[in-house]
């Protein structure tokens, strides 16, 4: 028998994990080995492997040992029968809000990706109906009361026989940005439903994983890259604005970070990129050969490498209502084709200071951070941006006109450009302290608010919506 002293790795912790085999909540112990941080499901009778979770392990303590905000919700939560995660709703141990609601209305889609690690039975159609749509909407608003935006997904939503009805109701005054997911086909086709969109206000998260069209063939099955590059034409001629959803893969797509970036340099209705590292679970995911797995932090080294030495590792943040293994962000300033990222004017925990509660700048706590920025760079000659930044202030707070917070953040978006950064968890990194920060929450059913990674993990193999046995 090996003893414990003959390891060759550093015990940290143990959290409660699942086992991927047998699929049941067991302890899972942190360990490190050679810098870096693994995480190892301890089944009593299956073996799992070990999975990364941080490359680096002093970033990772730095990280996880700070004292987390507790923002539970305040209305809705139920208490816990089994323990987390088997309770959700949320429970009354959850201690986010919900910040991105992420409904799917349906579960038709014209891809079958490899890399999908979501569940969508393609053997009975699925597509929520409008009525449904007003009564998850009602209880969003009831139970969290404003939010800054929401997600609709699917499947591929613009599949949805009904989708601009469907976005239409999702139009309310208590919800700031109304999101779609979409794979870009029917986008890069139909340049009226752009139009629609346009109309509407909605924002598009257009998958983008690659401009090569062998690895699109590997990550989507087929060769999509000029359809993607159509829809981003047809969606910018309409006016509509983007998010260009970029999932990693280790050793196959990473070099698509540079195109990214100089597309958002030259389109400015690319406000952001969103990085999703590869997440084996899921329809296609958990078929998917799990090579080395790349968490946040390797995920932003690989992104600075890309981007041309205009970004550094600390020029990311962790988000102040959300776990670091889950998120990490970069705000900058566009000014011309320059991106000046804010942490270069103001320490961490300013530049976290205007979020909070929020995957947005809140304007309420922008002006001062901004006229601060403002004095700062003054103050030390530093001038060559501070006429933006000086436009910025004056459009978003003007002196003799009441803006909402939801106008502030369009204004706000006109000189600002974020990268985002997010690690889905799977069953071999699924740890429940993640989950009860998490702040993208899936309404289910009306009445429920489950955490997303937890709902794909746990739930939605239980949906007969989204989910049958030999469908999976």
């Amino acid at each position: 028998m090996t003893r414990l002293a003959e390891k060759d790795y550093t015990y940290f912790s143990t959290v409660r994990g699942m086992c991927r085999q047998c699929r049941r909540i067991v302890p899972a112990r942190i360990f490190f080995q050679n810098e870096q941080v693994w995480q190892e499901s301890l089944c009593p009778d299956c073996e799992n492997e070990a999975a990364l979770i941080a490359s680096d392990k002093n970033w990772y303590l730095a990280n996880v040992l700070k004292p987390m905000p507790d923002h539970s919700p305040l209305y809705g939560s139920k208490p816990p029968e089994q323990g987390c995660p088997l309770d959700c709703g949320p429970c009354t141990w959850h201690a986010s809000s919900c910040q991105l609601p992420v409904i799917s209305i349906t579960n038709a889609c014209n891809l079958g990706c490899p890399i999908c690690f979501t569940y969508n039975r393609a053997d009975s159609i699925y597509n929520m109906s409008v009525r449904e749509m007003i009564k998850t909407i009602d209880w969003i608003v009831e139970s969290s009361g404003k939010v800054d935006l929401i997600n609709i997904t699917g499947g591929e939503p613009t599949l949805h026989p009904e989708i601009i009805d469907i976005l239409t109701v999702c139009k309310r005054p208590e919800i700031g940005r109304v999101t779609m997911n979409s794979n870009g086909i029917i986008l890069s086709e139909n340049y009226g439903l752009c139009e629609k969109l346009a109309e509407l206000g909605i924002y598009v998260i257009l998958s983008f994983n690659t401009f090569e069209s062998d690895v699109s063939r590997k990550l989507h099955g087929r060769d999509v890259t000029e359809l993607k590059l159509r829809a981003i034409s047809n969606l910018s001629r309409a006016g509509v604005k983007i998010t260009l959803l970029n999932v990693m893969v280790n050793e196959t797509n990473e070099d698509s970070i540079a195109g990214i970036l100089d597309l958002m340099r030259q389109n400015d209705n690319i406000l952001s990129l969103t990085v999703q590292t590869m997440t084996y679970t899921g329809q296609g995911g958990s078929k998917y050969v799990r090579t080395q797995r790349v968490p946040v932090d390797l995920a932003v080294k690989k992104i600075c490498e890309q981007s041309g030495e205009v970004l550094e590792f600390d020029d990311f943040i962790t988000r102040p209502s959300a776990h670091p293994l889950c998120y990490l962000l970069c705000y900058m300033l566009k000014a011309g084709n320059d991106f000046i990222p804010f942490a270069r004017f103001a320490p961490h925990d300013k530049v976290r200071s205007l979020t909070r509660n929020s995957y947005l700048i809140r304007p309420e706590n922008g002006e001062e951070f901004f006229k601060d920025v403002i004095n700062q760079l003054f103050s030390e000659g530093k001038t060559e941006y501070l006429s933006v930044l000086r436009e910025l202030v004056d459009k978003m707070y003007p002196p003799k006109k009441a803006l909402t917070d939801f106008e502030r953040q369009r204004i706000a978006e006109s000189a600002v450009r974020t990268i985002y950064v997010h690690a889905h968890m799977d069953e071999d990194t699924f740890d429940c302290s993640r989950a009860m920060l998490c702040p993208d929450l899936v309404p289910s059913e009306p009445g429920l608010l489950i955490p997303a990674c937890t709902y794909n993990l746990f739930y939605r193999m239980k949906d007969d919506r989204f989910y049958a046995e030999e469908a999976g």
